[in-house]
């Protein structure tokens, strides 16, 4: 999947999107600020996955979902968790987040997924 604006646009995106997870973990309704921004996320990678749907089949459409929705999904997450840790838990669940991301295979999982799911209606 190509990133529109390239890598360092995606990069300022999950700064972005850690930020507003720490955020979101240091606020006092974190528990209903964090399920608000895991469900806007997801809508979000539901658009995208939408808008810029391709000629592919179902496994690709679900690969874009993954690519779209996974990494912020992933990041933010890790902000949350980050913003009420000691110094060393935020290491290592940054670098634990950072492996993940690295490797996911998003194409394998898709596919996967795809086999998994029902045939589709029509």
């Amino acid at each position: 999947m190509t990133i529109p604006g390239g890598v360092g646009a995606a990069a300022v995106v999950l700064l972005v999107v850690l930020v507003l997870g720490l955020a979101v973990g240091r606020s006092k309704r974190r528990w209903g600020l964090l399920l608000a921004g895991v469900l806007a996320i997801l809508v979000i990678g539901f658009v995208v996955t939408a808008v810029g749907g391709g000629a592919g089949g179902r496994a690709d459409d679900i690969t874009r979902l993954y690519s779209a929705a996974l990494p912020p999904l992933v990041v933010f997450l890790a902000g949350w968790l980050c913003a009420r840790a000691s110094w060393f838990t935020r290491i290592v669940v940054i670098a634990a987040a950072a492996l993940l991301l690295a490797a996911f295979p998003y194409a394998a999982a898709g596919g996967a997924t795809a086999g998994v799911l029902p045939p589709t209606l029509g």
